[in-house]
């Protein structure tokens, strides 16, 4: 683990115990419009990079999702998400860097909700991306709040632990190479940028 993980899954760790009561964690109309993004049907497969304590877990499950794959680098928050959806058969939840999942599982969607300003490797997790999705698979970016706020809040979180996020298009951008961008929202309410996988040669 590098120091940036380090730094981003120590940070987390120390915080997961009170995550869900300080609000951090709280559902709201966002989610739903992530799933509208992303595209997700009945019976697809999703994996949730960065997925906290699985504050979009729900939504999958109430959208039929067929296998639920949750992902993130702090222990201490899969551990609260294993708890609270203990006997879910369709949900596995795993503590490792997204940039180590293995490429012969392959997704329908893949979703970043409220976590991007904590991945460093930008170019390399494009590439993940791809790489976990079907030929013709989706993804999302998304915060529910928009970018002047997260940016506001994460000034005060350790140095080290976010580099905050740039105008929608400047962050979309390096991911044109392997997708279609379909959508870009950057409002003070909701942020989020979505597309297809291009055609694989």
């Amino acid at each position: 683990m590098n120091d940036e993980l380090h730094k981003v899954a120590s940070y987390f760790n120390e915080r997961a115990d009170e995550w869900d009561a300080s609000g951090c964690s709280g559902e709201s109309r966002a989610q739903g419009a992530v799933l509208s993004l992303v595209g997700l049907k009945p019976g697809d497969s999703v994996i949730d990079l960065g997925c906290g304590t699985g504050v979009m877990v729900p939504f999958y499950i109430a959208a039929n999702a067929g296998r639920i794959v949750a992902v993130d680098v702090s222990e201490k928050m899969i551990a609260r998400a294993k708890d609270k959806f203990s006997g879910v058969p369709s949900v596995e939840f795993r503590a490792c860097d997204a940039l180590d999942i293995a490429e012969s599982e392959l997704f329908d969607a893949v979703v970043i909700y409220n976590a991007y300003p904590h991945f460093f490797e930008k170019r390399a997790l494009v590439e993940k991306v791809y790489r976990l999705l079907k030929p013709e698979g989706r993804f999302v970016v998304a915060h529910g709040i928009g970018r002047a706020a997260i940016n506001c809040h994460h000034e005060a979180v350790a140095a080290g632990v976010s580099n905050g996020l740039g105008p929608v298009r400047e962050e979309s951008a390096i991911w044109e190479k392997r997708f279609d961008i379909e959508a870009l929202v950057d409002t003070p309410g909701f942020y989020a940028f979505s597309g297809a996988s291009k055609r694989r040669s």
